[in-house]
């Protein structure tokens, strides 16, 4: 079944409800979302690539889990009651059809899914999932909705916004213009005088966020609590400078260590250094305790993977000490040690060996999903949202119509300076059920005494 669920509406609660009840009874409930932040909120969740070992697929190939018949993980999922699926908008569809097909194949089971109860939890309002260098119409073609599977799930809705206040008119209000802005409202948009709270500047933006942070340096609460958002990591890592600069404790550099992934390749150490991607951490990297740092790599899931913010405690030679910042692991000390990466996106392949982590006072948009913040500061004066949903999930993460801080620039009209509107990216085709036309039947196998391979290619069918 699938439920659907707006941002706000209690999904994580009702998840969490029936994980608790299934257990409580003695049998075994699992639990795996798409993106590693979703996992830390649900009980005892992992992201669905690490639980299944589903493999990174190309553009429309379906592969099986690598799990094997007589794993003991294929033993868990034959005792399994139930599965529960969460932000599976954000998966890509060829994730399911691996998993449905490595289900029937362990449990012996033709059904969908082996037979076992699978429920979905997601928002068509919110990012759909990143096909590389695809477009609007790879990423319809590739969500949960073009699935072979998608016609014959239970559709279930949480519709009352649980999250704002209902103390408060303008909240009933924002409420409505949110879901507007998530389904209907595509270009420009005019915020109104209820929606959120407008800003003149990019330090008057930190100021309102970060306000008090002097007093508050090593309050875990006061950060976990803010954050400031930005469609594009170029203005994000600007934001953290500024606030990084603000702090008067000792800086601590730590320099990776790059290494050519071929032996005999005569390149220079300082030309891996120069290398940069949104894949690795940085070469030289400048920490001081009380800083708030991001994971980006998963370390030891659920607790600490990408996405988990901890606040910093204490700076070691081979690690760094923080507490844990929102989750189910809230509070908690974490230890986060050097480890290798390689590069998948530079001209010369290289392996870097640092602390997987960057700063994060602000943070991407794509980051943001299944957190809730008092008080966020959405960014937009140089970059536009240029996705579907980027922009109602950076609106919809906050408990009160003022805790919402936007600053979107400025234009000049008719010699006046007025604040410039947002774009906001809507596919309308997604909430069009006629538009989509799923896979009446799952793809057969194609090869012979090795892993199956499925290619969908000449199935699928162009939205």
């Amino acid at each position: 079944m699938f439920v659907n669920a707006a941002g706000g509406t209690g999904k994580t609660f009702v998840l969490n409800l029936l994980l608790d009840t299934v257990r409580s009874q003695g049998k075994i409930g699992l639990a795996l979302a798409s993106s590693s932040i979703a996992a830390t909120v649900l009980h005892g969740c992992r992201t669905a690539h690490n639980m299944f070992k589903i493999p990174l697929m190309e553009f429309n190939e379906v592969r099986s889990c690598g799990i094997k018949r007589n794993s003991e993980l294929a033993k868990l999922l034959q005792l399994t009651s139930l599965i529960v699926w969460d932000e599976v908008v954000m998966a890509n569809k060829n994730t399911l059809t691996a998993l449905d097909i490595t289900m029937r194949d362990i449990i012996g089971n033709d059904k969908f899914m082996g037979g076992k109860v699978l429920v979905c939890a997601g928002d068509f309002r919110q990012v759909l999932p990143v096909i590389r260098g695809g477009g609007k119409y790879a990423e319809l073609e590739h969500c949960i909705k073009s699935n072979y599977m998608w016609n014959d799930m239970t559709k279930l809705d949480l519709t009352e916004n649980v999250r704002l206040k209902k103390d408060d008119r303008k909240n009933i209000k924002f409420a409505k213009s949110l879901l507007r802005l998530g389904s209907r409202e595509a270009g420009p948009v005019e915020f109104g005088e209820d929606f959120g709270v407008r800003v003149n500047s990019r330090k008057e933006l930190v100021d309102r966020v970060y306000d008090d942070i002097e007093n508050n340096h090593l309050n875990a609460s006061y950060f976990e609590k803010r954050a400031i958002v930005s469609p594009t990591n170029l203005d994000v890592d600007i934001v953290n400078q500024m606030i990084y600069d603000k702090s008067k404790e000792k800086e601590v550099v730590y320099n990776s260590v790059d290494t050519a992934v071929e032996e005999g390749t005569d390149i220079q150490t300082s030309v891996f250094n120069a290398m940069t991607s949104p894949f690795l951490p940085l070469p030289r990297l400048q920490v001081k305790v009380e800083n708030v740092l991001m994971i980006i790599r998963n370390i030891c899931p659920p607790k600490l993977c990408n996405g988990t913010r901890i606040i910093v405690t204490n700076l070691k030679k081979k690690f760094l000490v923080g507490k844990i910042l929102g989750g189910s692991y809230r509070g908690e000390q974490a230890m986060i040690p050097r480890i290798t990466l390689e590069a998948q996106d530079t001209p010369v392949n290289f392996k870097r060996k640092q602390f997987p982590v960057k700063l994060s006072y602000a943070m991407t948009i794509n980051k943001l999903q299944r957190q809730t913040f008092e008080r966020c500061g959405l960014l937009l004066d140089t970059a536009q949202c240029f996705t579907h949903g980027q922009l109602y999930v950076a609106c919809s993460r906050v408990t009160n119509w003022y805790s919402l801080i936007l600053y979107t620039g400025w234009d000049k009209v008719n010699e006046l300076c007025v604040p410039k509107p947002a774009i906001n990216c809507v596919y309308k085709e997604l909430f069009d059920e006629t538009s989509f036309n799923p896979e009446v039947d799952m793809p057969e196998t194609t090869a012979v005494g090795e892993a199956p391979v499925y290619n969908l290619s000449e199935k699928t069918q162009s939205i």
